[in-house]
């Protein structure tokens, strides 16, 4: 008993003796302070749950939850044998890369073309400017010209007719009809629009026309011995020349309307005719008989010839259309072959023939120029006006005028080459 109490003591002696160690503060703790205190992480704090929510259709029981599925295990498989041992494949070569050549490389001062995905579109062909049907103003110039001629020519065939000798009076008719022609075409044209055409084929009719009269009466002169008794008077002379003048210009209207001739058709058309009068006259005077009048066939087939070139270069108009720098050289060859057919006159040198008989050489020479220069300058074209610049006037390669004399008249003729 006595032993127990001893130990109590002791424990009880020994626990004080800890306790109060552990209480008084040592001088160690004494001389540091303590720590401040750290500032803790904002760690999220846990948030309360959510309210379950009200389901929309409280009727409906809550969409099954799907259910994991068990994975199956992968069992072992026991080898199989095998049926065929493997075969081992042959060595294959070895492929090697074959060298690709340089690809080209671009030109960095030309530009580089877009790539084209589309076709390019087709570009429609080039179409020719439509041709005006408008009558152009070098043709009504000519028809000005011309329309003055034939009215001074109406006024002397009046005055002829009515017989007047007084100078003063005479000077009425010409000068009206001279001056009442064109103004008569001006308003006539401003009021139907003339074709293209038309004004240069009625000018070349009413010349060709009034041509046509004068040799009429110069072939009835020429037949009548010269002027004899049975001669036309100057009225008769007048009218004649006056009627077929008015004929050539309604017959112009009615083939420029038909037709639609190009300028160039008509002038060719008038070159003909020349061509024709003059070899025509040519050719007469050439097979004149010895001691014969060698006007008496000139002026006969001189006629024909006339009437001739006419119609031939008239019907090759309708499909043959020269320019006027073919016409040009037609020209130049006609006088060439006329010039170089005159080497037959040496021949007669040494023949006792008649001279004048070398005119036919002279004749069918000019006609053999013309289709040769005609032959060769086939291909020639009119240069056309620069862009943006108007076309350039007609004019026609030569001018006839008439002018009355004592006992018929004077023709003229000039161009410019």
């Amino acid at each position: 008993m006595i032993a127990t109490r001893s130990r109590m003591t002791q424990w009880l002696v020994r626990a004080g003796i800890a306790a109060a160690l552990t209480c008084a503060p040592s001088e160690s703790f004494a001389q540091y302070p303590p720590p401040p205190p750290q500032p803790q992480p904002p760690y999220p704090q846990p948030q309360p749950p959510y309210p379950p929510q009200p389901q929309p259709y409280p009727n409906q029981p809550p969409y099954p939850q799907p259910q994991p599925q068990p994975q199956p295990q992968p069992q072992p498989y026991p080898p199989q044998p095998q049926p065929y041992p493997p075969q081992p494949y042959p060595p294959q070569p070895q492929q090697y890369p074959q060298p690709q050549p340089y690809p080209p490389q671009p030109n960095p001062n030309q530009p580089q073309p877009y790539p084209q995905t589309y076709p390019p579109y087709p570009q429609p062909a080039p179409v020719a400017a439509p041709v005006s049907n408008r009558r152009s103003a070098g043709e009504m110039g000519f028809l000005y010209g011309t329309s003055v001629a034939y009215g001074i020519g109406t006024g002397i065939w009046i005055d002829a007719v009515a017989g007047i000798s007084d100078p003063g009076l005479a000077f009425i008719a010409p000068i009206a009809f001279g001056a009442a022609a064109p103004v008569g075409l001006y308003f006539w044209d401003d009021y139907d629009n003339l074709h293209r055409g038309v004004p240069a084929s009625i000018a070349t009719g009413l010349v060709l026309g009034g041509v046509e009269g004068l040799a009429i009466g110069g072939l009835q002169w020429q037949a009548t011995g010269n002027g004899g008794p049975n001669t036309w008077s100057f009225r008769t002379q007048t009218t004649v020349t006056f009627l077929t003048a008015t004929g050539g210009g309604v017959g112009g209207y009615f083939f420029g309307e038909w037709l639609r001739p190009d300028p160039r058709s008509l002038g060719f058309i008038a070159s003909g005719a020349a061509w024709g009068a003059l070899s025509g006259t040519l050719f007469g005077a050439g097979v004149t008989k010895s001691g014969g009048d060698w006007k008496d066939p000139g002026s006969v087939v001189g006629f024909v010839g006339f009437n001739a070139g006419i119609a031939a270069t008239g019907a090759l108009s309708t499909f043959y259309t020269p320019s006027w720098q073919s016409q040009k050289y037609m020209w130049l060859g006609y006088a060439a072959g006329t010039v170089a057919a005159s080497v037959v006159y040496i021949f007669y040198a040494f023949s006792d023939a008649p001279v004048w008989h070398g005119l036919i050489a002279n004749s069918l020479g000019g006609l053999a120029g013309v289709g040769v220069a005609a032959a060769v300058t086939a291909d020639l074209k009119d240069e056309a006006p620069a862009p943006g610049q108007p076309p350039r006037a007609w004019l026609p390669p030569f001018h006839v005028g008439f002018a009355p004399a004592p006992g018929g008249g004077m023709l003229n003729a000039y161009g410019m080459w």
